[in-house]
């Protein structure tokens, strides 16, 4: 009998587009909470509600559910911070308030986002890297500096920001405080890791750093339009 047939006396199990869905969401959570090393396919069968027989009926095996995770649910993320193309004569402020903005769109809707990140991806040996950076958009990354060092030339940016690590700062802002929240919280209970405080904080820190007094608040929500650079 194939791992597919029926048992006798049982009807057999149709597929749904809605039952793989609810696998990768299992999936996704917890190889955020555990790891991909740390969680079996029975485990994500289990939390995903299915059979590990269905499990493999959609994916076949371990390397094409990982192949699936990064498909399926972290690429439509990179896209949607990555939908705005950095061409020169661009704000360089209003391209980082609004990248900054998008991450912490699709972080807020993936809660599971920012752990997987850190474990997975940027950790040394994180089994999703190697999949998940193929779709970096590097060269969406290059323009945005390039838009910085333009900013910097004409005396509008502060020339000690070195555009070419600037995304990697502010991926460190943003993913950071997310993944490890729960254990800042313990050590300082008071700090207010909300996504709306960390995303007015963090693009506080970027456009305006600690110099000098903050612009009022509905002010420093949106980015600074191109007419009032070199006047701050």
């Amino acid at each position: 009998m194939s791992r597919d047939s029926p048992r006798a006396g049982r009807r057999a199990r149709v597929p749904t587009g809605d039952g793989r869905r609810q696998l990768l969401d299992a999936a996704v959570e917890l190889f955020a909470e555990r790891g991909v090393a740390n969680t079996t396919v029975a485990q994500i069968a289990v939390a995903g509600r299915v059979t590990a027989a269905m499990v493999h009926y959609w994916f076949e095996s371990r390397e094409k559910l990982l192949d699936a995770v990064v498909e399926e649910r972290l690429k439509p993320q990179f896209d949607i911070v990555w939908s705005t193309v950095p061409s020169p004569g661009d704000s360089p402020e209003a391209l980082i308030a609004g990248l900054v903005h998008r991450m912490f769109e699709v972080t807020t809707a993936n809660p599971w986002l920012p752990s997987l990140w850190i474990r997975e991806i940027i950790n040394e040996g994180g089994l999703l890297r190697e999949r998940a950076l193929r779709h970096v958009p590097i060269d969406k990354v290059r323009a945005l500096a390039s838009v910085v060092f333009g900013a910097q030339q004409h005396g509008h940016i502060n020339r000690d920001i070195e555009p070419s690590v600037l995304f990697l700062s502010i991926l460190a802002l943003v993913m950071v405080p997310q993944a490890t929240g729960r254990l800042w919280q313990r050590l300082n209970p008071n700090a207010r890791l909300d996504p709306g405080t960390l995303e007015r904080h963090v693009t506080g820190l970027l456009l305006h750093g600690l110099a000098g007094a903050s612009p009022p608040r509905e002010t420093a929500a949106h980015a600074i339009s191109p007419n009032t650079k070199g006047k701050r």
